[in-house]
Formats: C-alpha cells, sequence, structure tokens
C-alpha cells in the first residue's frame, strides 16, 4: 500500500445517467471520444495521471497546483465545441492511499464533493489549492463563498471558474458583505457591551447563509467588499433602536435601509427581538442580491448553490408560475447532486405551498417521496433553522403530524431562536390544535415586515385566524390590506368579502365580491390553503371554489 500528497482533480459528466437513458450507444461514443480526444489528452498534456476511471467520470493525480487547475480550465474550454456534453470538475490536495485494488484517502472525497457544487463546464477548487496559485489562473478564480460539503464536518471556502460567455461584470465574485462596529449612543460601557453583542451576531448569522461572503471588517482589510453594512444603536431611557444600513462601497450609495424598535427592559429580549426581525430581512437582501448577480445566466449553467439561490429567488415573486419554475430548478438541483439536502427541502417547500396554491392534496407517492427525501435532508443539515422548518410544515400540512410538526418547530428554534419563519410554523400548529387566537399572534409578527414579498401570505394566515377566532372585523382589515398589495388574486379578495359579511360590513362585503368576480379563478399563492379547525372547514371550501376555473 503506497500513500502520496497530490492535487487531486475529480471530474464527472453532467446527467449521464439521462444521457445513457436516452441514447446509450451515442452516450458511449461521447465518452470514448472523451478519453482519446478531448478531455484525457488536456489533462496528459498538463501532466495529470489517471487513477480511476468511474464511467461517467475520472480520478486524476497532479503534481503541481498551477498545471491540476490550468489543465482544468483548458480541457473545459475545449469541450465549448463538443455539443451534448458537459463536465464539472473539482479540486483539492490531499493524500492519496493507494493498493492492488483500488484508491483511497479523504482527499479523493473532499474533490468529489466540491465537484457536486460546480457549475456545468466549470471548475471549483478548495481554498487550499487557490491559496498556491498566482497569476493568470488566480485572478480567473473568483471566490465563490463558503459551503458545507456533505460528511465533510468542517465549512470549506470554495473558488470557481467558468467559461467566458457565462461570466459578465455581474457575476465574478460571490456577493461580500463587510460588518463594520455599531456605531452607539451614549457612549457607556453597558452601551458598549450590546452594541458588540449585537454586531458578533450579525456578523455569525450572516455567515451562516450560502452565496455570500462575509468579512469582518475589525479583523481584516475590506477594500474588496460589495456592499458595507453599517450599524447604529441608540439607547433613550426604556427604548432602544438598532438601524442598518447597506452601503454598496463603489459609489456609496444606501441600497437598503431599517430601523428595529424594542424596549430594552430587558436588555436579552431587546437583543433576541431586533436579531430576528434584522436576520429575516438581511435574508431577503442577500438572497436578492444573489439572484440579481446570476441573472443572465440560463438555468442550465447553474451550479446547485445557484439553482437554490435562483429558486428563492422565484420563490419571493409569489406567483403560482415563478414558484412553478422554482420547483423544477430544485429537481434539476437533484439530478446535479441527489443527495443535497436544502434542495430537498425546497422541492417540499415548493411542492407543498403549490398544492395548497390550488386547494389540493399532495398526491400520496409525490408526499413519500417528499418525506423520504425531507428525512434525509435532516441527517445532511442537522444544524439548519430552514430544513426543519420545511418538514414540520410538510408534516403539519400533509401528514397531520402535529407532535412530529412541533418536534421541528423546537429544534429550528435551538438551531437559530432568531428564525422569524418558525412564527409561521407555529402558527399552522396552533390552528390545526384548535388555538386560532394563539395562532393570530403567532402571524402578527410578519405585520411589520413591510419590504417582505411574501407578507401578503403572512396577512391573509393572520386574516384567516382572526377569522375563526370570531374577530371578523380584524381579519376583514388585514385581508384587505393583503388584496390591496395583490389586486389581481381573487382568492384575497374573496376573503375580504366573506370576513366583511362576518362582520356585518355588507357595503364592503358587496364591493370586494365584485372585484373578485372580476378577476379569473386561479391557484393563489398568497392565499393558498390554510389550516382551519373543523368548525370553519366550509371557509376553506368556499376560498377553494375561487381558485378553480369552472
Amino acid at each position: 500500500m503506497q500513500s502520496r500528497l497530490a492535487v487531486i482533480m475529480f471530474a464527472d459528466i453532467v446527467g449521464f445517467s439521462a444521457m445513457m437513458e436516452a441514447d446509450q450507444a451515442g452516450t458511449v461514443r461521447i465518452v470514448r471520444a472523451l478519453r482519446s480526444d478531448t478531455f484525457e489528452p488536456v489533462i496528459s498534456a498538463h501532466g495529470g495521471e489517471v487513477l480511476k476511471r468511474l464511467g461517467d467520470g475520472w480520478i486524476i493525480a497532479f503534481a503541481s497546483v498551477a498545471a491540476c487547475v490550468d489543465g482544468a480550465m483548458q480541457a473545459q474550454k475545449a469541450l465549448l465545441s463538443v455539443p451534448g456534453v458537459q463536465l464539472r470538475v473539482g479540486c483539492h490536495i490531499g493524500d492519496i492511499v493507494q493498493d492492488d485494488e483500488d484508491i483511497y484517502g479523504s482527499g479523493i472525497n473532499i474533490a468529489e464533493r466540491i465537484q457536486a457544487e460546480t457549475p456545468p463546464g466549470g471548475v471549483m477548487v478548495s481554498e487550499d489549492v487557490y491559496r498556491q496559485l498566482s497569476g493568470a489562473a488566480a485572478g480567473a478564480l473568483k471566490e465563490a463563498g463558503v459551503f458545507r460539503l456533505k460528511n465533510i464536518s468542517a465549512p470549506v471556502r470554495l473558488y470557481q471558474w467558468r467559461p467566458a460567455d457565462q461570466t459578465s461584470a455581474n457575476t465574478g465574485e460571490a456577493t461580500s458583505i463587510a460588518v463594520a462596529a455599531i456605531e452607539h449612543a451614549p457612549r457607556d460601557a453597558d452601551t458598549a457591551a450590546i452594541a458588540g453583542d449585537l454586531r458578533e451576531q450579525l456578523f455569525v448569522r450572516l455567515s451562516r447563509r450560502t452565496g455570500i461572503v462575509v468579512y469582518d471588517a475589525l479583523a481584516r482589510d475590506v477594500g474588496d467588499a460589495t456592499y458595507d453594512l453599517r450599524s447604529r444603536l441608540r439607547v433613550a431611557g426604556d427604548r432602544g433602536r438598532l438601524s442598518l444600513t447597506l452601503v454598496l462601497r463603489s459609489d456609496g450609495r444606501p441600497v437598503w435601509s431599517e430601523s428595529y424598535d424594542r424596549s430594552t427592559a430587558d436588555i436579552f429580549d431587546f437583543c433576541d427581538g431586533v436579531l430576528e426581525r434584522a436576520e429575516s430581512d438581511l435574508r431577503l437582501q442577500t438572497n436578492a442580491f444573489d439572484g440579481d448577480r446570476l441573472a443572465h445566466i440560463p438555468d442550465e449553467a447553474l451550479s446547485v448553490s445557484e439553482l437554490r439561490s435562483r429558486a428563492a429567488q422565484l420563490f419571493y415573486r409569489v406567483s403560482y408560475e415563478s414558484w412553478i419554475h422554482g420547483r423544477n430548478l430544485m429537481r434539476r438541483a437533484l439530478q446535479l447532486n441527489p443527495g443535497d439536502g436544502v434542495a430537498l427541502a425546497m422541492l417540499a417547500e415548493a411542492e407543498v405551498m403549490l398544492a395548497a396554491a390550488r386547494y389540493e392534496q399532495v398526491p400520496q407517492d409525490l408526499s413519500e417521496e417528499l418525506a423520504r427525501g425531507l428525512d434525509h435532508a435532516i441527517e445532511q443539515n442537522p444544524g439548519s433553522d430552514y430544513v426543519f422548518w420545511a418538514r414540520g410544515i410538510f408534516r403539519v400540512i400533509c401528514t397531520d403530524d402535529i407532535r412530529g410538526a412541533r418536534a421541528d418547530l423546537e429544534s429550528s428554534r435551538r438551531n437559530n431562536p432568531a428564525y422569524t419563519e418558525a412564527h409561521e410554523l407555529e402558527g399552522h400548529i396552533l390552528m390545526a390544535e384548535g388555538d386560532c387566537a394563539g395562532a393570530a399572534r403567532q402571524f402578527e409578527v410578519f405585520q411589520n415586515q413591510s419590504q417582505n414579498p411574501l407578507l401578503p401570505n403572512r396577512l391573509f394566515l393572520n386574516a384567516v385566524a382572526l377569522y375563526c377566532d370570531g374577530r371578523a372585523g380584524e381579519a376583514m382589515t388585514l385581508a384587505r390590506r393583503a388584496a390591496d398589495v395583490r389586486p389581481g388574486d381573487r382568492v384575497l379578495h374573496a376573503m375580504v368579502s366573506h370576513a366583511a359579511r362576518a362582520a356585518g360590513d355588507d357595503e364592503t362585503a358587496g364591493r370586494y365580491r365584485a372585484r373578485a368576480d372580476g378577476l379569473v379563478p386561479a391557484p393563489s399563492i398568497c392565499a393558498r390553503a390554510p389550516l382551519v379547525p373543523e368548525p370553519h372547514q366550509d371557509l376553506v371550501q368556499a376560498l377553494a371554489r375561487e381558485s378553480r376555473p369552472g
């Protein structure tokens, strides 16, 4: 048995199984051509040693980091002229152990995991590889962010290259945010300590997000950052205000700003409360940044993480068509990496919400597929607030597993006590348990999120809870806010009419009924089927009729 340190390349043919199913003989010819005419000759010319052919991929060793990365780029460029085939290439440095039968080593496993995060036609390398590069090769690689790779305990920072026709001034490196010190007043020790704690938590929570790079402005030069996150804390009497502003460094222009006020009678409650709201808003902003960065790249050229970013942006458009597109992107992501936990969770969320938008149940066979996928997602991402939230949503809506949903709620909050979406899950659980007043309090948390594109849905859920709690007038007010934001949504207008009728406001009921009648029945993401106690099933049945043509 021999052991050596090497630069390891793991290359994989994109969509190989589908290619074989569609045209087995043609696919075999493509693989043979890769070995004899295109891929392997380029790799060999750069000093690469093919350690193992995998049918749909290769494990290759290099003695030089520069030769490995340049060989990967040149091979991918050569394949641009070959129709019908794309590779993904991941590179890492590690030990290779080889005997008479096989090759082993954690470096090979990491290179394979890196390959799974690579965009079709692209190259992705670990930070260990990147640090040993210089010159043109280093300049061609752009920071892609920090990734949690399957079965790898520590997060890994990766750097990416893609062909010139898939890059522009907007793609380059992943969006980066420099977190500056929080200015504070009064300038005393207690306020300084609060400001320090808030800044540390903001930095940690932003760092959890994929698709962006977060810099500590107090620890390094951040001249290459895309945005500054500037913050100010003001404490006066028993009130505190945290103000956040994202500033585009290239021209000093503020692109987003928000303030969060709360009582400081309990300073821990103050910090938890403002962080919860701030993190939710920053999550929306960072998703938008990453989606904008990739806007010109076609779906089929995106990596798994990029597909997730695009799907998230599509979900925020809150239309039935955009959710179908996002669902389809998650199907593609899982073709590229069947074990990607976040993609599995996003697929489940999309399927559940699309069925609810049609006021239908998720089909049994699909429900079983989603349940298996969510369990796998939990195994792969046990520290994720979102993945537990997604399984909880699935359990409470699709399987009536209230106990399981509540356990997932607790796990989501344990992973991130400030995860705002947990209030939605708890609201659904309380509605299923018949506690409509408690559910209304949970949904009420979202009312002040004016920049949240999902606000109309949250207002609708709150309105339904209030309606079921016998507070039809309050329900009418919230449903009207939602309908005014989404004037083309027939179901929302019908909800206003139902609530107004129950509140004795016949004039408003008639006006919104007429508006609803003037709109085409269609599935509604904003007013998708709510969970309600049994005595109020007639409301769900009435709303269902508004979502179905004919």
